[in-house]
């Protein structure tokens, strides 16, 4: 016992030794590097040619030590000193370049994922140089050895890095060169394939962490400069140069008319700002004013010979035909001028309507054309643009021109834009029809298909099966909730899950799914429900054109309610075609015979727009006695200098007729109606045109008012015939059957063994 406790001892003690040697060493080791440092705040040392370097201390200590991804971003970040450069030369140097950016903050999330940018070159551009500038800021827990970023451009990959993440989550900028040869006219497509990788270890622990992100800052875009092409003068590119990549609002264009401002110019100028809606859908800045008023340098006019001014007249390098109209491209010094003259009305609009007609435009190889009375006649009695859009009936090839593939695991999902109106609700008759099939491997029990109306409209969703991976037929109808609802484009999404899968790159192309082209889709046009400003461009849009629509403006109408009715028309104008019924009169014009029966749009003041006063009796917010203030009611106390300032947005019925709605746009003062300019210039702005009324006040400010209770649109439904019932509930019908069958089975032996068992006793008994 006492050799067992001196061995113990001694153990313990060898311990101890070697814990002492060890923290001695370590703590000399520690003290050498601490007191070499601290010795001396600048230590000097000696390079190779004997030179002493003095080391920064602080700098020493607060460094952290580079890695091997740390070192090979840095040096790929040096190299973009050439890119970086042709960046920033766009700007300086004046050449024609463009931005073509996200609009947003982007995240890419996963194992993988990719990040798409559309960048479309116009006909009148030649890129010559391309830059991409990217801003982007990534987890720290990433491994920076195992993630990447690769570049592709029409899926041409150009470009790969490593990400950079740092724990201060400060942005990193890569400035890209973009090879410029890949580019085309129409659009492009630019993907940064993201790798992101949190652990080196095979499974799906990274997919389902969610801490493997890169965020892209706002400030991500691709640069391309380009000289201009030799179509560039010529009106094949209208409507360059007036508006364009390089300044998409039309922030130097104005729409001229003449000071005279008679009905039919401001028909024509209105309905060319209509078909400038879609190129402005995002921002509008183009003015609609009377020519002597503007002085901007890109000015499209629009008048009637006897109303131009002679120095626009001396322009002319051709002279106007006594029937039809001349369209000319001239420069007057530093300004550009589309002139549009005529000596007949009809002839304006003829010619406005050719300008609005893309495929018409794209044949105009020179700076100058005439168009004659009638030439579209035959368009504008079809009254629709394609058979597709008569019979509202579809395709996937008609719409994609191929099926619709879906790869990869977990979930999946595609937008499919429709060829519809901007104008398009759900009718209850719309019938869905996809022929599907899928891989075998999944994991039937987590497996389905959804789709969606828009991104969030639940139309349909089933489980996919065993017997349906070959091939079957999904089918079903518009659901009652959803019908009525607006939209232009379907979600397809496909869970595709697979039991214990290996998260590996090489099996991104399993599992799949299919959607034959043949899938067929029945669109009939249904009704939107109620009156609502959400509804745009309804009930202003019919079959993607303007429908019955009449612009009525004071006689005098002042500069900013011209450039109100011009930026109004064009936001309900977005996604319209040409030949569509778009008028304009002055409010002592208007007929209530002639005009009654238009879907109206009454712009101004109140006190200068006889319409708006006339009609105060039926407005939702209706002005004092003499119009120089909104009157408080039931629904909203103004303060006294709100009712002066402030603009409103309201629709409603017309009282001229009970089948069109009446669009006002109006306030007290100017300030009012400045403010409502620029709530409808702005997509970004426009969120607030909701209801049935809109107050937009002096400083940015909107409210919106609901005033008469609008239920979801019924719709009378007939009876289903007997076949339908038995079609559409077959299953549970042959369960019922064989429920009834078996238990009549059952009652018949109940019966016969009674009836035996009677015939026993009676022989007994006999």
């Amino acid at each position: 016992m006492k050799r067992m406790k001196r061995r113990f001892r001694m153990m313990i003690g060898w311990i101890l030794a070697l814990c002492c040697v060890f923290g001695t060493v370590c703590a000399l080791a520690e003290s050498g590097e601490t007191v070499s440092t601290e010795a001396s705040p600048a230590v000097p040392a000696q390079n190779e040619t004997g030179e002493s370097e003095a080391i920064d201390r602080d700098a020493a200590e607060d460094q952290m030590p580079l890695g091997v991804s740390d070192l090979i971003v840095q040096q790929q970040i040096a190299k973009q000193g050439d890119a970086e450069q042709t960046f920033l030369n766009a700007r300086q140097e004046g050449t024609h370049y463009v931005d073509y950016g996200f609009g947003s903050i982007q995240y890419i999330q996963g194992i993988y994922s990719v990040l798409s940018l559309y960048a479309e070159v116009p006909d009148y551009a030649k890129p010559k140089h391309a830059v991409m500038r990217v801003s982007y800021t990534a987890s720290d827990l990433i491994l920076a050895d195992h993630s990447s970023l690769t570049f592709s451009l029409n899926g041409t990959p150009f470009y790969s890095t490593y990400v950079q993440s740092n724990a201060e989550q400060t942005s990193v900028v890569l400035y890209v060169p973009v090879p410029a040869e890949l580019m085309m006219n129409g659009f492009n497509l630019l993907e940064i394939s993201a790798y992101i990788r949190l652990t080196d270890d095979e499974g799906c622990s990274d997919d389902y962490n969610g801490a493997n992100w890169v965020k892209f800052d706002e400030t991500t875009c691709l640069r391309v400069s380009y000289e201009l092409s030799e179509q560039a003068d010529e009106l094949s590119v209208f409507p360059y140069p007036f508006i364009s990549k390089m300044d998409p609002s039309g922030a130097a264009c104005a729409v001229a008319v003449s000071d005279a401002a008679a009905d039919d110019e401001l028909t024509a100028a209105l309905n060319l700002m209509a078909g400038f809606g879609t190129a402005l859908s995002s921002k509008n800045d183009v003015d609609l004013v009377r020519v002597s008023e503007t002085e901007r340098n890109r000015i499209i006019y629009i008048g009637l010979l006897d109303n131009t001014p002679k120095h626009l007249l001396s322009l002319l390098e051709q002279d106007v035909p006594s029937s039809g109209a001349l369209i000319q491209r001239v420069e007057d010094g530093e300004k550009e001028y589309l002139l549009v003259i005529a000596k007949e009305p009809d002839a304006l609009l003829e010619a406005v309507q050719l300008l609005s007609d893309s495929n018409r435009v794209s044949q105009l190889h020179s700076r100058t054309a005439f168009v004659s009375v009638g030439e579209a006649r035959d368009l504008v009695n079809a009254g629709v643009q394609s058979s597709l859009a008569v019979e509202g009936r579809y395709t996937f090839k008609d719409i994609l021109g191929h099926g619709a593939s879906f790869v990869g695991p977990f979930h999946q999902s595609a937008t499919i834009y429709l060829p519809v109106p901007e104008d398009y609700a759900l009718s209850d008759k719309g019938k869905f029809t996809f022929h599907i099939r899928y891989s075998e491997n999944l994991d039937w029990d987590r497996s389905l298909m959804t789709v969606y109306w828009g991104s969030s409209v639940p139309l349909f969703s089933r489980k996919l099966s065993p017997e349906g991976a070959s091939g079957e037929t999904v089918s079903f109808s518009v659901p009652a909730d959803a019908v009525a609802v607006p939209g232009t484009f379907l979600t397809i999404a496909f869970d595709l899950e697979v039991k214990d899968l290996d998260c590996t790159p090489r099996q991104l192309n399993m599992p799949w799914a299919y959607i034959a082209e043949n899938s067929a889709l029945y669109l009939p046009q249904g009704e939107r429900a109620g009156l609502s400003l959400s509804n745009r461009p309804a009930p202003f849009q019919m079959n993607s054109r303007m429908n019955k629509v009449l612009v009525v403006l004071p006689e005098q109408a002042d500069a900013d309610e011209l450039i109100l009715a011009g930026r109004t028309v064009a936001m309900l104008g977005a996604g319209s075609v040409p030949y569509g019924s778009l008028h304009a009169v002055h409010d002592e014009a208007f007929n209530e015979e002639q005009h009654g029966d238009s879907n109206l749009i009454l712009v101004g003041k109140p006190s200068s727009n006889h319409l708006i006063a006339g009609m105060n009796g039926s407005l939702h917010f209706k002005y004092n006695d003499d119009l120089t203030a909104l009157e408080s009611s039931d629904r909203l106390i103004f303060n006294e200098d709100y009712a002066k300032e402030v603009g409103v947005i309201q629709l409603l019925t017309s009282p001229y007729s009970v089948n069109q709605v009446a669009l006002v746009l109006s306030a007290a003062e100017s300030i009012g109606i400045k403010a409502l300019i620029e709530r409808i210039s702005s997509d970004r702005l426009r969120w607030a045109l909701a209801k049935e009324a809109v107050l937009v006040d002096a400083h940015g400010q909107a409210e919106s008012y609901q005033f008469t209770t609008s239920a979801a649109a019924s719709y009378e439904q007939a009876a289903p015939s007997f076949s339908q019932v038995l079609t559409e509930n077959r299953e549970p019908l042959i369960l019922l059957l064989i429920g009834f069958g078996s238990i009549l089975l059952v009652f018949i032996g109940l019966i016969i063994v009674i009836m035996r068992s009677r015939r026993n006793n009676k022989r007994e008994k006999d």
